[in-house]
């Protein structure tokens, strides 16, 4: 992490601990000093960084006191709502604090939820109106498919109604589900209303009911199509005059203040009554995901995994691919169910990034799940690239701590002021630094490309690729849109360029683009514009690589590597940007160096030096260099031509300084290397997918359990790549086949059971090998755990827990009534008393008799066979005294008397460790 970064982070952690509330007080901001302090870093050192956080707009400075202060912009924005140019300055941050931003956000909480403006607007409305009626709240009810929000939207409601003070501030808001009481009418009645003490059978006291508890506020019925007719017509009265009577109660009634909202995935016409219907006077449809907007789409996928940024403490990046398919991912559960996908594809991640050392979670399209991967598939190609289009960028980050993803979020272009000595075309060039920029920021970019936008800049693109044979980048073209845009909004902030003489040639261009522009999008473009737009496509003409501040060279073994590679770069790139250095394998390391150093002489001595080497003593040679130029180096053992394109394209094209370079291979190499290793374990997939069988000959207790209890133990230890299959058959061969069958494209770490199949190949570990010899550590050494071989706890606990359930499938041959698995969980509680007060625990085979005689001796009990006389023989021991005290566990479980005789039995199993 670079000294920015780490810098930009003290400050967005600082900022984090603030609130909303917060801000109607005076907050601080944190000072240079403190930041210096922290990093254990020169003073002066963390200005310059700051001053350049500050005019990327990732910070706030604060002037109001004796020394600067600072605070994140985009915490801020989150907190509060409000949307800052980039170098904010403020003499405190309650200035920037005005109240009618932030009662936007507090009076109307449907401002929060997504789509307000777009697919939710008409059922807001409705919404807004039913609560807001004059004669009192309208009884509302939801209609949608499951999962679009219908719950969400009914609180939302209830909360709209406490800020517009409908409902009291102590109301509540109390929510049913008619699914639970459908069958059972009184109790439905009783939940609703109340009732009585005795007025049912089991009604041991009065209780109160739903519609009392929710006076003052609402109550939800969730599933309401699952009332049955009774349950509707008790409802009539109740919301005909507000009166109800507790069940069991007559002559009394109580009022009630409660506004009703129901819910419901069905037709209501055939589901409710009529009767009951007319009852109901608002009933809003709550749209699906399919008719939401892409945009919309775009800002619900990140806002859900911005929740699980937040839940897992990890910021996340979500690349185009992945975004794309759950932006046209359109399942049947809708939200609920997207949640859940966007839950999985986090896991998944997770799973395959957690034996790296990661900062953040990338998603990528194979970390979701395939239905959600064919959504894109099934698409044609150019539906694919209409989509494509309006994703902009090739990864989303998603901070972890809560932040709007606003579609509409207005965010002007940045206003460039006006020079006299400054022509159109410098300007319109810095302009485009200023998009070209923000187009890069994965996080927080100042320039919104909305539909509008995006259908300007692709007209554009193409006219001038047209008739000017002219191929622009993405930023000039959008600079382009976003200037032409604020010409036709009329805006009173519209970008304004000094206007300089044009070619005769290019005005008449310009005069041909307009009169296409003004047909195609319907408005008027001025005549004092000709002359600029001129100017503006004269820039694109004579549109050359800025002179950099940085010198690039790639460094390769052979005699024609790095030509080759350079010129791959140079002429995709179109220039001469990328110098190559061939290094023939006849020649020493200083022979090389001198090379070098010429080359790097014949560039200017103010800039920097980037090296791509490729292997060897090429990776090494910077020190060495470093005394013999002034410049600065910078190796990176790299030729990848995918990195070299970009590094290339961003120095001499986006102006990118050497540390921004530097920072972004990084970036691009994570970004390989998991693509890289994804697409190998695709081939060796089959090599990868580990398994352990658990085997058992007869029934299927011995190879469930063991099931059982390796998965539970693998899911402590956060192991979730291997699998547990469990068989079992009469046929040793039979297991076998079952075996080959199932293991195909799979590794087999063992085979753990109480028969051998007989496989060679794959190690076989006996249920006497776990119970009596180091069976379980075999298991673990194959599992590759080194903390499972070291936890002598979880060793002893699985030998137990197997000896358990070994001993209860042994007895359960000889009970002829009861069910041992059912009653072991007494008898373990028994003998971890006695254990617990004699102070240490039984041996396992101690512990395998003790279960068989315990479960012997209570249906013998039960069934008034034979028992051991009260006779306390010898002198009692303390251990017959321990027995005698805790055998009430067994007695009261199970209805018996248990002798002191038999308590002697039990006393000498315990000491009879032999």
């Amino acid at each position: 992490m670079l000294r920015k970064e780490k810098i930009n982070k003290i400050i967005i952690d600082f900022s984090k601990q603030y609130t909303a509330d917060d801000f109607k007080h005076e907050i601080e901001g944190i000072t240079s000093y403190k930041i210096a302090e922290k990093l254990h870093i020169a003073r002066n050192n963390a200005s310059t960084d700051l001053n350049e956080l500050w005019e990327e707009g990732e910070i706030i400075k604060i002037t109001g006191k004796k020394k600067f202060e600072f605070f994140s912009q985009p915490v801020f924005s989150n907190l509060t709502g409000i949307h800052l140019q980039k170098k904010t300055v403020c003499s405190s941050l309650n200035d920037l604090v005005k109240d009618n931003v932030l009662s936007v956000k507090a009076d109307d909480p449907f401002e929060e939820l997504i789509g307000a403006h777009d697919s939710l607007k008409n059922a807001i409305v409705s919404a807004k109106a039913s609560i807001l009626y004059p004669g009192g709240t309208m009884h509302t009810l939801l209609l949608g498919e499951s999962g679009v929000g219908k719950s969400l939207f009914a609180k939302t409601m209830y909360q709209f109604g406490k800020n517009e003070k409908v409902f009291r501030e102590d109301s509540r808001f109390v929510v049913f589900n008619c699914a639970d009481y459908a069958n059972n009418s009184q109790l439905l009645l009783s939940q609703l209303f109340g009732s009585l003490k005795g007025s049912y059978t089991g009604a041991e006291q009065t209780r109160e009911g739903l519609i009392a508890q929710a006076n003052g506020g609402v109550l939800f019925l969730d599933e309401v199509h699952r009332l049955p007719p009774e349950g509707q017509e008790m409802l009539f009265y109740f919301i005909d005059t507000g009166m109800y009577r507790m069940l069991g109660e007559s002559g009394i009634e109580h009022h009630a203040n409660v506004s009703l909202i129901m819910a419901t995935t069905e037709n209501p016409d055939n589901h409710l009554l009529t009767t009951f219907m007319r009852r109901i006077p608002m009933v809003i449809q709550i749209p699906n995901l399919s008719a939401k907007s892409i945009e919309e789409k775009k800002e619900l996928v990140l806002h859900l995994y911005n929740l699980e940024a937040i839940a897992t403490h990890m910021p996340i990046m979500v690349d185009r691919e992945a975004l794309m398919a759950l932006v046209l991912y359109n399942p049947p559960g809708n939200i609920g169910q997207l949640k859940n996908d966007i839950r999985l594809s986090v896991a998944r991640s997770y799973l395959e990034q957690k034996h790296r050392s990661f900062e953040e979670l990338s998603i990528h399209d194979y970390s979701l799940s395939q239905l959600v991967q064919s959504s894109v598939k099934s698409l044609d190609s150019k539906t694919k690239e209409t989509y494509t289009k309006q994703l902009i960028k090739d990864a989303y980050y998603v901070p972890p701590y809560a932040y709007h993803f606003k579609e509409n979020d207005e965010i002007i272009p940045v206003v460039l002021p006006q020079q006299n000595q400054t022509d159109v075309q410098s300007q319109f060039e810095e302009y485009v630094q200023e998009i070209a920029a923000s187009l890069e920021d994965s996080s927080h970019p100042a320039f919104i490309i909305d539909d509008e936008i995006q259908e300007i800049m692709t007209f554009i693109h193409e006219w001038i690729l047209y008739h000017m044979n002219l191929l622009l980048e993405r930023s000039q073209s959008a600079g382009f849109a976003f200037y032409l845009k604020s010409i036709k909004d009329k805006n009173k902030n519209s970008i304004s360029f000094v206007s300089n003489e044009a070619s005769e040639g290019m005005v008449e261009i310009s005069r041909n683009l307009i009169k296409e522009i003004e047909t195609r999008f319907h408005f008027q473009i001025p005549d004092t514009q000709i002359k600029t737009i001129a100017s503006i496509l004269q820039t694109f003409k004579n549109n050359e690589p800025r002179v950099s501040k940085i010198h690039m060279f790639v460094l390769a073994h052979g005699d024609s590597l790095a030509t080759n590679i350079a010129g791959v770069v140079n002429t995709l790139l179109n220039g001469s940007f990328l110098t190559p250095v061939d290094m023939s394998l006849t020649k020493n390391v200083n022979e090389i160096l001198e090379d070098l150093v010429v080359a790097i002489q014949k560039k200017s001595k103010d800039a920097d030096v980037i090296l791509f080497v490729d292997m060897g003593s090429l990776t090494s040679i910077e020190g060495v260099l470093q005394q013999q130029i002034s410049q600065r180096v910078f190796v990176v053992p790299t030729i990848n031509t995918v990195i070299l394109l970009e590094a290339v394209r961003k120095v001499y094209y986006l102006n990118y300084t050497a540390e921004a370079v530097l920072n972004d291979v990084v970036r691009m190499t994570k970004r390989l290397d998991h693509s890289l290793e994804h697409h190998i374990k695709g081939y060796i997939k089959q090599y990868t997918e580990k398994v352990i069988y658990t085997i058992c000959y007869s029934g299927e207790g011995t190879a469930q359990y063991l099931e059982l209890y390796l998965r539970n133990i693998l899911e402590k230890n956060n192991i979730f790549n291997i699998d547990i299959i469990s068989l079992s058959n009469d046929s040793p061969k039979k297991i076998s086949q079952m075996i080959q069958d199932t293991s195909k494209r799979k590794e087999v770490l063992c085979i753990i059971g109480n028969i051998d199949p007989k496989i060679e190949e794959y190690p076989f570990i006996s249920l006497e090998d776990i119970l009596v010899r180091d069976g379980v550590n075999k298991v673990f050494r194959l599992l590759g755990s080194e903390q499972l071989l070291q936890d002598k706890k979880t060793i002893v606990n699985f030998k137990r827990d197997v000896f358990i359930d070994v001993s209860l499938e042994t007895v359960q041959k000889y009970l002829l009534y009861l069910d041992a698995q059912k009653i072991s969980p007494v008898i373990l509680d028994f003998i971890k008393k006695i254990e617990e007060a004699d102070g240490k625990q039984c041996d396992n085979n101690v512990l395998i008799r003790l279960v068989v005689h315990i479960c012997c001796m209570i249906e013998r009990l039960m069934l008034g066979e034979y028992s051991a006389p009260d006779d306390l023989g010898e002198q009692p021991t303390e251990l017959f005294e321990i027995i005698k005290t805790n055998k009430s566990i067994l007695e009261n479980a199970f209805h018996i008397k248990i002798s002191y005789g038999e308590c002697n039995f039990i006393a000498d199993i315990f000491q009879n460790e032999n």
